[in-house]
């Protein structure tokens, strides 16, 4: 009965009508935002496998480091910015964008909400980077997300080498960058790659993986420098420009398949059943370099496959029962308020002619 009163005394009453309808439309607004995102399959999760190897790094002949966080970063010709607005915590780094994305989901996000952002991202910047992995995505979700190319798996509040792990043992090929944002953080991230240092050469070192990421404390002229990365006969190579104090093959699901102490240079046989192998290069201040993976592939030449399609049929049948519901909806509203006018209305003009009869008595 309550309720019922409730409802009537918004009906006949014009400004609680009005609120009524101003939240409803807001509601509608972000229930329209969110339906509007199609539904995604996904391929089943496969690792990286063939009998080719790919090797992302060439010529190391200069070395640049930059921090994609700093403010002084478009100065250096290099755009980038940080996008999302979702309570998730769900981010993105975009690099060399052409404009900014306005529109995100600002509460749950699934998966398909996700993979649709980076789409559109992609239609609209160079390159994607998921942002502290840990905080904004679910571990399941980057076994099956794709369609980015490079991940921010280090800053000061956040190590997600795990979550780039995942990635790759579920047969993405993802490379790593670094970032810190201040001069105040104890361990400081940088992401070096190799090339020139104009935005286009940046932008190609991040996508194809000669690049590498370091964590450094101290000052950054301390820091040794990546020497080599070779690939042959099976064998892999890496050589830096000082000793360090462990050189860490790492290979599917996160597990470090050999270790080399006290060495310059280590070597490291790719078997068979190696996915991809990773190196880690920790010397004995603390700095480490992170390098990209050497991952399997099946055909000569090496290219990425499509892991994440739009369910078409699916999707247009979801818009469409939606489409109906909502017109059903605002149907209902309008003629609600339509109905309420006309009593509200009727009533008016009876209380008027009982005024004027009583006036004539």
């Amino acid at each position: 009965m309550s309720e019922k009163k409730f409802w009537k005394k918004i009906r006949n009453n014009r400004f609680y009508l009005a609120l009524t309808g101003i939240i409803c439309a807001i509601l509608l607004f972000f229930l329209v935002l969110y339906l509007a995102v199609p539904s995604y399959s996904f391929a089943e999760i496969e690792p990286f496998n063939g009998e080719f190897v790919y090797n992302p790094y060439s010529d190391i002949n200069r070395i640049n480091y930059f921090d994609f966080r700093s403010e002084s970063i478009e100065n250096q010709g290099i755009k980038v910015y940080e996008y999302g607005y979702a309570i998730t915590g769900t981010r993105y780094l975009c690099f060399g964008y052409e404009k900014k994305r306005k529109i995100d989901y600002p509460f749950l996000q699934s998966i398909h909400y996700k993979q649709f952002n980076i789409d559109k991202l992609n239609k609209q910047c160079r390159l994607v980077a998921p942002s502290h992995p840990s905080k904004g995505f679910k571990k399941g979700e980057l076994t099956h997300l794709d369609h980015y190319r490079v991940m921010e798996a280090l800053s000061p509040n956040d190590n997600s080498l795990y979550y780039w792990d995942i990635a790759l043992s579920n047969g993405h090929r993802v490379n790593i960058i670094a970032t810190t944002g201040n001069d105040f953080d104890t361990i400081k991230y940088l992401t070096a790659t190799i090339g020139e240092n104009d935005a286009e050469s940046v932008y190609k070192s991040l996508e194809t993986g000669n690049a590498y990421a370091v964590a450094y404390r101290g000052n950054l002229i301390d820091v040794p420098e990546l020497q080599e990365v070779t690939f042959n006969n099976d064998t892999l190579k890496v050589s830096v420009s000082a000793e360090a104090k462990e050189i860490r093959f790492i290979g599917q699901n996160a597990i470090v398949k050999q270790t080399v102490s006290d060495a310059s240079e280590a070597c490291y046989v790719i078997k068979n059943d190696d996915t991809y192998i990773r190196t880690e290069i920790e010397f004995k201040n603390g700095n480490t370099l992170y390098l990209n993976p050497l991952v399997r592939h099946q055909y000569q030449y090496f290219f990425d496959l499509n892991k994440a399609k739009v369910m078409k049929g699916r999707t247009y049948l979801m818009w469409a029962v939606y489409i109906i519901v909502i017109v059903f909806l605002i149907r209902m509203f309008v003629i609600n308020v339509i109905s309420t006018e006309a009593k509200r209305n009727g009533e008016i003009l009876n209380n008027n002619n009982t005024k004027n009869e009583d006036s004539r008595e």
